[in-house]
C-alpha cells in the first residue's frame, strides 16, 4: 500500500470538480438503472434494508448505495444507522465517491476525486492520497476481492485485507437451493461475502458485539456483475 502523507490543506472541495463537469452524469450520458436489494439481519430478525443501483454511463458505471439499519431492543429503536453513497467508476478504477453515514447520531463523510499520480481522499478518519488499485467496501463485484486495499465507505480509512476462499455451499432462496461461493475476509475487516454462479455479491455475514448480523439479497434477477465487466 502507498499513501501520501495527511492533507494539510482543508480546502479540497469536489464542488469545483463538479463545476467543470469532470464527474457529472451529462459527461458521460447514461443507460437505464438495475437494482439489487438486500434485507439486513441482525440475530436472525430483519432490522433495515441496503439498496444498491447501478447505472452503465456512457463512460463509466455510477453505483448509488442507500442503507438503513434500525435495530430494536425491548420494543425500543436504538444504534441507528445509515448510509447514502455516490460512486463514480471507470475502467475498474474509482474516480468519484460522495458518501454520508451516522452512527448514533454521529455523522461521518468520505468525498474523494481521482487525480494525477492517485486518488485524492477527505473523510472523517482519513485525508490523504491513495496510489494503489482499490476497492470500496460496497462489495459488489468479486473483482474487489483480487485487490488488498480497501476504503472504508464510512470514514474513508484505507482497510488492509486478506481474502480467502472457502467452499461453496447451498443456500435457500425463494424455495429454491442455489449454489454459492464464499469467501473469508480478514485483516482490518472481518467478515464473509457470498457470490452466486454469475457471480453476483448475494450476501454476506458479521458480527455486531456478540450477535451475528447478515445481508441476504431478496432478489436475484439483476446481474450487476455483468455491468461491471463492461464499465
Amino acid at each position: 500500500m502507498v499513501i501520501s502523507n495527511k492533507m494539510e490543506r482543508r480546502h479540497f472541495l469536489i464542488s469545483s470538480l463538479l463545476s467543470l463537469g469532470l464527474i457529472s452524469q451529462q459527461t458521460y450520458g447514461s443507460t437505464p438503472k438495475t437494482s439489487i436489494s438486500f434485507d439486513v439481519l441482525l440475530n436472525d430478525e430483519i432490522v433495515g434494508y441496503s439498496n444498491l443501483t447501478h447505472k452503465k454511463l456512457k463512460n463509466g458505471l455510477e453505483v448509488l448505495v442507500d442503507i438503513e439499519i434500525i435495530p430494536k431492543f425491548l420494543g425500543l429503536k436504538f444504534m441507528k444507522y445509515t448510509l447514502k453513497n455516490r460512486e463514480v467508476w471507470k475502467n475498474k478504477k474509482l474516480i468519484f465517491i460522495d458518501a454520508n453515514s451516522s452512527w448514533f447520531g454521529k455523522r461521518y463523510y468520505v468525498k474523494g476525486q481521482r487525480e494525477e499520480g492517485g486518488f485524492r481522499i477527505e473523510g472523517s478518519a482519513f485525508s490523504g492520497v491513495i496510489k494503489d488499485t482499490f476497492a470500496t467496501t460496497s462489495y459488489f463485484t468479486p473483482e474487489f476481492l483480487k485487490r488488498k486495499i480497501w476504503v472504508s465507505t464510512q470514514d474513508g480509512t484505507p482497510l488492509e485485507i486478506k481474502t480467502r476462499k472457502l467452499k461453496n455451499k447451498k443456500v435457500s432462496f425463494n424455495d429454491k437451493n442455489y449454489s454459492v461461493t464464499e469467501w473469508e475476509i480478514s485483516g482490518d475487516l472481518e467478515l464473509t461475502l457470498q457470490y452466486d454462479e454469475r457471480k453476483n455479491w448475494v450476501g454476506s455475514g458479521f458480527t455486531v458485539g456478540k450477535y451475528p448480523a447478515s445481508f441476504i439479497l431478496n432478489n436475484r434477477e439483476s446481474n450487476i456483475h455483468k455491468i461491471w465487466k463492461s464499465s
